[in-house]
């Protein structure tokens, strides 16, 4: 009884940080899902999704290309049935379950270490990962997995360890929790087979904990024996009881025992095809690729024929192979967000996004790294009463630490990323293992700084710092992160300048502060387009040109450039090479109205009729989605236009169609002339042509468009547009 008032007093004084957790984890996945709404799917994800199309309309499981676990496609196809095919669908979803990744992680920790404070810690190194946030946008494994790796450890601690009380009178909740543990285990591996060692590792694990049994000497030694056998055996069967009907199909399927897929397998000589290696292709994974998928969907024959030739080459080009093993090493400890901002600098980022991919993306890795290593060494170490300050409780009992357990995993996720290759996203598997043991390092070091305690012995210090040295050391030897980030500082502080300068007119100071960040980095586009700005201020168009082909050349997939040129072009009347530059408004996810609004303002007057989404109006319109194939474009809740009303003008005519479905209701779009509204339309369907007075007196008049949204996905499920659209508008004109 008493125990179980504990454990419901334990419950309740989780509950509100756990909410609170949960607020956190699903703020951040909710931004980061806004954010990547219109991110295209990649070829793996879009295999996936293709599947559980299938799955769900034929009623038939296909194998993927590489032959993959079904756990994820079956998530996916259920996820459909329940909700529907729409990909940010899916992908809100995806977030919810990695918002709620924060209590398996809150628990594990608390079996852990006993310490809410430590297990807060933990679930805010989950909650406020923006890794973690963007990984469930991609309809990939990752995130049901690491949901199910959470909940599998949390399992696996309560199962092997407790209170000598808890190992005497407590064996039918370890046995269950053992069960728990190898359904999940099996459920694991048929998510991604990277968690078939697990099975293994805690099955050992289980096998060496402590026994406490009543009896004589001899009596107590077989007892012991035999008890130390049942946690094992009963994660190991539970495991295979999951696993082995697919193993069966497989077998059924394809003649040949394949135990869950041939991954493993093929990618051993995907990975390792030194002989055919060439600069294009370092890995030589195009010619292996050839010769498997010349086998079509025989994979056990795919299996055979990669196991041995991944063997070979591994073992005839050893020189090689510890050369690409020592490149992988260097590419698993990078920045994940930091490489991607410097290498894929054409894609636009939201300033906000980019601080949270540096500090809870870049940050907080570096956090888990480091804290990591140090949890690792002091693990052991319970609080004494001076250390734990308020609301910290040292379990009553002494604890058999499971350190050893996760720094094996740890090794086993490097090890296998650096025998096949390293994608960042496979680095997730070690997220749950080194957020308990980083949280209790980092609560640690601010007990001991708090109340002015040395750090412990030499040993355990030079065992942290050696292996926090050699992370760091591997990570700078990739990329000089220090160098850089101060160069790009200082960049952006100069480009900040510019841009202040150029909006109050200032050219001098835009064109220092500008050629001061082209100093910092000389194939810096921006830097370059700013200018050109700066020099069209002047009035010296050659130099503005000169700059704008400059930063094209630097940065062609820039968008910027190319759209202050198109600007140009359309001032001098080459209009079709204006269409082509302005083509690059769609290569962006950036607001390019909104910046060539002002941007194009001191040399690009707006004209008296503008054909809208006709390929020329940029600079003129801001709050519009990109131009249709018709020559039109749909307006956002509010969208706004520029005209240069003739003298003595009194009409305002658009040209308009409402776009709705039928049975839709027809929209009234407000029209405003400035602030001053002129009048409101109940648009019809089809396109007409509606007449307004107009307010303005001469100078530049700003329209602005005002209507209710739709979401085509509304009516009709089968359509993939989840836009928030308005109306349509093809023709702005004042006229007398």
């Amino acid at each position: 009884m008493i125990h179980a008032k504990r454990e419901v007093g334990s419950v309740a004084a989780s509950a509100l940080p756990l909410a609170l957790l949960l607020a956190v984890a699903l703020g951040l996945r909710l931004l980061v899902w806004r954010w990547r709404e219109f991110y295209p799917l990649g070829g793996d994800e879009q295999e996936y999704l293709n599947a559980a199309l299938t799955l769900l309309r034929e009623r038939r499981y296909v194998e993927l290309q590489f032959m993959r676990p079904p756990v994820y496609e079956l998530f996916l196809a259920g996820s459909i049935y329940v909700f529907d095919s729409l990909v940010q669908n899916l992908r809100l979803v995806q977030a919810l379950i990695s918002a709620f990744t924060v209590v398996p992680i809150y628990a594990l920790t608390w079996e852990l270490f006993h310490s809410r404070r430590v297990a807060l810690v933990a679930g805010l190194l989950f909650a406020l990962n923006y890794t973690l946030a963007a990984s469930a946008t991609e309809l990939l494994s990752e995130t049901v997995f690491l949901f199910g790796l959470s909940v599998a450890l949390w399992l696996i601690v309560r199962a092997g360890q407790g209170s000598a009380e808890q190992r005497t009178t407590g064996n039918r909740r370890r046995t269950i929790d053992a069960a728990l543990a190898g359904l999940t285990l099996g459920a694991l591996a048929l998510t991604r087979s990277v968690a078939l060692p697990l099975v293994g590792l805690a099955a050992l694990w289980l096998l060496v904990q402590k026994q406490e049994v009543s009896g004589g000497e001899n009596e107590k030694r077989t007892k012991t024996f035999v008890r130390r056998l049942v946690l094992p055996s009963v994660l190991v069967g539970c495991t295979l009881l999951i696993i082995l009907p697919w193993t069966a199909r497989n077998f059924v399927t394809y003649g040949a025992p394949i135990l869950i897929d041939t991954t493993g397998a093929e990618n051993l000589w995907l990975d390792n095809n030194a002989s055919a290696a060439t600069p294009a292709d370092l890995l030589g994974r195009e010619a292996a690729k050839r010769e498997l998928y010349a086998l079509g969907d025989d994979r056990a024959a795919r299996q055979t024929l990669a196991s041995r030739r991944g063997v070979e080459e591994i073992t005839g080009n050893g020189g090689w192979f510890a050369q690409k093993v020592w490149g992988e090493a260097k590419k698993f400890f990078a920045l994940q967000h930091f490489d991607e901002l410097r290498e894929k600098r054409a894609i636009w980022v939201p300033p906000t996004a980019i601080w949270a991919k540096i500090l809870l993306g870049d940050g907080l890795w570096l956090v888990l790294l480091f804290g990591g290593s140090i949890g690792f060494t002091i693990s052991d170490l319970r609080f004494t009463e001076e250390e734990l300050g308020p609301g910290i409780q040292n379990p009553k009992s002494k604890i058999q630490n499971p350190v050893l357990l996760f720094i094996l995993w740890c090794f086993y996720i490097l090890a296998t990323s650096l025998l096949f290759h390293v994608e960042l996203r496979y680095r997730l598997p070690l997220y749950p293992a080194l957020a308990p043991f980083a949280a209790f390092g980092l609560v640690r070091l601010a007990a001991w700084k708090r109340i002015g305690k040395p750090a412990p012995g030499t040993g355990r210090s030079a065992i942290a710092l050696l292996a926090v040295g050699a992370i760091a050391t591997i990570t700078l030897l990739h990329r000089p992160y220090l160098s850089q980030s101060w160069m790009l500082a200082n960049k952006h502080a100069a480009l900040g300048r510019a841009e202040r300068a150029l909006s109050r007119g200032d050219a001098a100071t835009a064109q220092q502060a500008a050629s001061a960040a082209l100093a910092r980095d000389d194939s810096s586009a921006l830097a370059r387009v700013a200018l050109a700005r700066a020099a069209l201020l002047r009035g010296d168009r050659a130099s503005a040109e000169s700059q704008l082909d400059a930063a094209i050349v630097a940065l062609a997939a820039h968008p910027q450039a190319h759209l202050l040129r198109g600007a140009l072009l359309r001032a001098d009347g080459d209009l079709d090479a204006a269409r082509t530059a302005f083509a690059n408004e769609v290569g962006s996810l950036q607001d390019l109205q909104s910046w060539s609004w002002p941007v194009f303002a001191p040399f690009a007057p707006p004209p008296a009729a503008l054909d809208v989404g006709a390929g020329l109006d940029l600079g003129f319109v801001r709050g519009f989605y990109p131009a249709e194939p018709g020559g039109f474009r749909w307006t956002t809740g509010e969208a706004h236009l520029q005209l240069t009303p003739p003298p003595g003008t009194t009409t305002l005519e658009l040209e308009l169609a409402s776009g709705r479905p039928a049975g839709a209701p027809a929209p009234t779009l407000v029209v405003l002339d400035g602030a001053t509204e002129i009048g409101r339309l109940t648009l019809r369907e089809g396109w007409q042509t509606y007449t307004l007075p107009l307010h303005s007196a001469g100078g530049i008049s700003e329209i602005t468009l005002r209507a209710p949204t739709f979401r085509p996905r509304t009516f009709d499920p089968a359509s993939a547009d989840g836009r928030n659209l308005g109306v349509m508008v093809r023709r702005v004109e004042a006229r007398q």
